[in-house]
């Protein structure tokens, strides 16, 4: 039916094989073809002034260097170094040669922050060759801003009622993560609730700052270019969070972060908040059929062409958890919260063609760790980024790694068209059941023979 199709996931049929991801690890015949990673942007400057922040904080918000939202010159090293080791990763592999220009492509989306997070990759990717970064010429970008570009459209009615059938009422909805609330309000005034709600008063110590339980929740139906109105202090703290883990993982002082109360695992616990609000707007399963649809059907032709060797879409946090939500991934690495996309962080498929001469798809999550990033910590096969590992119940226990095998020949999606957008052609085959990763566990920043 037109504007709603049914999701045919990735695969016609799905295996699970228990395979090593380093290289010279897969078996003797099998030969990686194509890579296709879609990677958010790297470290940004908060979006809001460190006046605006400063209402929610008791000590005075740390200044960028560059303006709201623009990738850092901290940033652009950290995405360097993950371009690095890309180059390397997949050079072991048989892709990438020195000098074949030819072997890699990058598309960003139009803001700074992911054109610049695009140019890092690509100079590493080949590092002989100009520095391409392909990009949009329209307003929007389908891949990434599918309603806004005209390539899919959603019913703001519809999106209501798919969030208040996951959430329910706004209220309940805030009231079941109050201890995350509560817990963020601590770290960022440096007070009980109690004595928070007495030192905000005129007089005292915190007077004129903001308390995040005092923040209203209403769900409501979106207006204009927002897909939906939700408010509440999740929503608020969502951003007050990322915003932290920005100036953390750039190398701001650690004094000047709450007055030295912030780490690696402070973040991680404050990150929680974070991770409920974008659950509930992004990975909503109709909105995440119509926000990414289209890069969906992209990534298949990636996967299935002839194109160059390794292709690169650079987006947001919100790229990828759209795309989480329609194929029911998710994943879990160690020193973030389940289903986070940290600065740069990628969901990253390959091609293999195994020996007995099937195509499969190999699918991991992969990022650097806060420490990483913020140290700018090179990256080795010895010294990796941290990846995803997951498992199906019932697989067998002794696997180091259990990795999603997609059959690429039936690599299929069908997702709400836009208003110009023909039908799309489906697969004659049945309905594969839903890839979903299924009791996620984490797995170190450890190099990839290691435990």
């Amino acid at each position: 039916m037109r504007g709603k199709a049914p999701l045919r996931v990735l695969a016609a049929a799905m295996l699970l094989l228990a395979l090593p991801d380093r290289p010279g690890a897969a078996g003797a015949a099998d030969h990686l073809e194509r890579v296709v990673i879609l990677t958010r942007h790297g470290i940004r400057a908060a979006m809001s002034t460190p006046a605006d922040l400063g209402r929610w904080t008791a000590e005075p918000w740390p200044a960028f260097a560059v303006p709201p939202g623009h990738l850092t010159a901290h940033g652009f090293q950290a995405a360097a170094l993950f371009g690095g080791y890309y180059r390397e990763h997949y050079r072991a592999l048989g892709l990438l040669p020195a000098g074949d220009c030819a072997a890699a492509r990058v598309h960003a989306n139009l803001p700074q922050r992911t054109v610049e997070t695009g140019r890092a990759l690509a100079e590493q990717l080949l590092p002989d060759c100009p520095a391409r970064v392909d990009t949009a010429m329209t307003r929007a970008d389908p891949l990434f801003d599918p309603v806004r570009a005209g390539a899919t459209r959603l019913d703001p009615d519809l999106a209501l009622a798919a969030v208040r059938g996951r959430i329910g009422d706004a209220t309940a909805w805030t009231a079941a993560h109050a201890d995350t609330v509560e817990a963020l309000q601590r770290l960022l005034l440096n007070c009980t609730p109690a004595d928070c709600r007495d030192q905000v008063q005129p007089g005292g110590r915190l007077a004129g700052r903001r308390l995040l339980t005092d923040v209203p929740s209403a769900l409501d139906r979106g207006q204009g270019d927002d897909w939906l109105a939700l408010q509440s202090p999740l929503a608020t703290a969502s951003g007050l969070t990322e915003s932290l883990i920005m100036a953390y993982a750039d190398g701001a002082p650690l004094a000047s972060l709450l007055g030295g109360r912030v780490n690696a695992d402070a973040l991680n616990r404050a990150g929680a908040a974070h991770a409920a609000d974008l659950d509930a707007r992004l990975r909503t399963p109709y909105i995440a059929r119509v926000g990414a649809g289209p890069l969906a059907r992209h990534l298949a032709d990636l996967l299935a062409g002839d194109g160059p060797a390794v292709s690169v879409l650079v987006g947001h946090d919100g790229t990828i958890l759209l795309l989480a939500g329609l194929l029911r991934l998710d994943w879990v690495l160690p020193g973030y919260q389940p289903d986070q996309v940290p600065p740069g962080s990628a969901l990253v498929l390959e091609r293999w063609r195994r020996a007995d001469g099937q195509t499969v798809i190999r699918a991991r999550f992969t990022a650097q760790s806060l420490d990483q990033l913020r140290a700018l910590t090179p990256l080795t096969e010895a010294q990796p980024p941290c990846r995803h590992r997951s498992s199906f119940p019932g697989a067998a226990r002794r696997a180091r790694r259990w990795i999603v095998l997609w059959s690429a020949s039936a690599a299929l999606w069908t997702t709400p068209r836009g208003p110009t957008e023909p039908p799309m052609k489906t697969g004659s085959g049945p309905a594969a059941p839903r890839s979903q990763f299924h009791q996620p566990q984490p797995l170190s920043c450890a190099p990839a023979g290691g435990t």
